[in-house]
């Protein structure tokens, strides 16, 4: 019970951080949010350490069930309390946060050494690494590669072991693994190394090949012709493998830019059309193991998915013609998608507790 109501009380933390972190982006784009605003600055780092990566921190702990594993992940929430309030002590609990999630990687790795987990195990490395580079003072448009990377990898590697039932062949997971390597020597090269543009395009050639093998092999190709929760899961997997192989050949074509509207195209068409497409799919299946909390399927959880590509495609179509007008009225849809996919968690919650 008590750790149930850590787990909760981390998630409560999560996602007022979130919140945080949402109205922060809106201010960048020019909204008036009012005091949040003043947050503008650190709306990438807070969704990256504060959200995303406490949230990883903590379903790994769960995975490893060992109280000191959770230390991480409380480091990662505290460094989001600390980053809202410009408190210095931030960037030290984002060091630990990140040594924490390697300790924890390199535990379940070695205690079930399986592809997915050394995958888990590589992708925090590249999430310490970059966490150092940004605490001893490089600018977060350095450190992106890394943090995209270490989304990328997580979410690969968690999808593979979801595949387990249904195994890709042996050499196609001998590819992905020489693929995801591959690529994080490339993102290691240019982010510690300062390595040439043509990394960054070499990169984002492998970046795309890695959702070509996605669409190819992952479940999802066969979840998606079932019904219910599975279908919707595979739908927010396929559509978000769609965004990576587009931020990918992209990436391929032109390289990596740290700054102005490709550089936007590129953070959000991987932290808003993968990552979050397959949180929002995942969600009603992690939070049940997570936080013990019941989150039944209900179609309705269609209308934030839709919502969120939707937003994304308007915001990068603002990105690419030009167009602020657009990339400000994508942004505001895509915090409007996060917040109804709250509402839609909620109601669903509310529901199945009526129901017991």
């Amino acid at each position: 019970m008590g750790h149930d109501l850590l787990r909760r009380t981390l998630l409560v933390l999560v996602a007022l951080t979130l919140v945080v972190a949402v109205f922060a982006g809106l201010a960048r784009v020019g909204f008036d949010v009012g005091p949040v605003g003043m947050r503008a600055s650190d709306h990438g780092p807070l969704m990256v350490l504060g959200v995303f990566g406490t949230v990883i921190s903590l379903e790994r702990a769960v995975a490893l069930a060992k109280n000191w594993g959770y230390v991480g992940a409380w480091c990662g929430g505290l460094s989001a309390l600390a980053l809202v309030f410009g408190i210095p002590l931030a960037r030290a609990l984002v060091l630990g946060a990140s040594v924490g999630l390697v300790l924890v990687s390199a535990n379940i790795a070695v205690r079930g050494s399986a592809a997915f987990t050394w995958l888990m195990l590589l992708a925090s490395l590249l999430f310490l690494g970059g966490n150092v580079a940004w605490v001893r003072g490089a600018p977060v448009q350095t450190v992106v590669p890394a943090w995209l990377a270490f989304f990328v990898l997580t979410i690969v590697a968690e999808r593979l072991e979801l595949s387990r039932l249904v195994r890709a062949p042996a050499w196609a997971e001998r590819l992905l693994l020489v693929l995801t390597g591959l690529f994080s020597l490339l993102v290691a090269w240019q982010v510690f190394c300062d390595g040439p543009s043509l990394a960054s395009r070499c990169a984002g050639a492998l970046l795309a090949l890695i959702a070509i093998w996605e669409f190819r092999f992952d479940l999802a190709r066969r979840t998606v012709r079932t019904s219910g929760l599975p279908r919707y899961a595979a739908v927010a997997v396929l559509a978000g493998a769609g965004w990576l192989f587009i931020v990918g050949a992209g990436l391929a074509c032109s390289g990596f830019t740290p700054f102005g509207p490709l550089y936007d195209a590129t953070l959000h068409g991987v932290f808003i059309g993968f990552v979050l497409s397959v949180v929002f799919g995942h969600a009603p299946i992690i939070l049940p193991a997570v936080a013990r909390v019941r989150l039944p399927f209900h179609w309705t959880f269609y209308l934030p998915l839709g919502l969120l590509h939707v937003s994304l495609a308007t915001r990068i179509a603002g990105d690419l013609a030009g167009s602020f007008q657009a990339r400000r009225i994508g942004t505001l849809l895509n915090a409007i998608s996060l917040l109804l996919f709250l509402l839609t968690a909620l109601t669903s919650r509310m529901l199945a507790k009526r129901a017991s």
